[in-house]
């Protein structure tokens, strides 16, 4: 991971810098609220990577009856394949753990490559496709990891 970079815990005054992020590199990107209603839920958490002020990737999760479900994570395209989706998925694999989540799973399109080898590198598989997943109608692939 490049130097100067800061991964932190995700704060509501990172939400424009998120969702400018969001919009940046998704075309169905989640509406602002929902990140906004997600950090204030008591069973998720969110996290940001931020170089020279700027926000440059985050990641959201949630758990419940000790499931952790990766919600959203994104890397800005000038910074990818630096390390930082990985770091961000360990600290939320970490955090599941600390919190007695024992399961994690995502969704992730079926068309979205690079992601899907990024999960698999990190010890996903996927458990089943999801059709109609995504607002535009795209499948989305769910994949699951046993959190050790």
């Amino acid at each position: 991971m490049q130097r100067g970079i800061i991964i932190r815990r995700m704060e509501l005054s990172d939400l424009d810098g998120v969702y400018n992020l969001e919009r940046k590199l998704f075309p169905n990107p989640w509406p602002k609220s929902f990140f906004e209603t997600d950090l204030k839920s008591k069973n998720s958490i969110g996290f940001v990577a931020e170089y020279e002020g700027s926000i440059i990737g985050y990641s959201m999760a949630s758990y419940d009856d000790g499931k952790f479900h990766i919600t959203n994570i994104a890397v800005d395209r000038e910074f990818q394949r630096q390390g930082i989706a990985s770091k961000l998925m360990h600290i939320l694999e970490d955090l599941a753990l600390g919190r007695g989540c024992y399961y994690a799973y995502l969704e992730v399109r079926i068309d979205n490559s690079a992601a899907i080898n990024l999960y698999r590198s990190l010890g996903y598989e996927i458990a089943y496709k999801r059709n109609n997943y995504y607002i535009d109608g795209d499948d989305a692939y769910v994949m699951e990891k046993e959190l050790k």
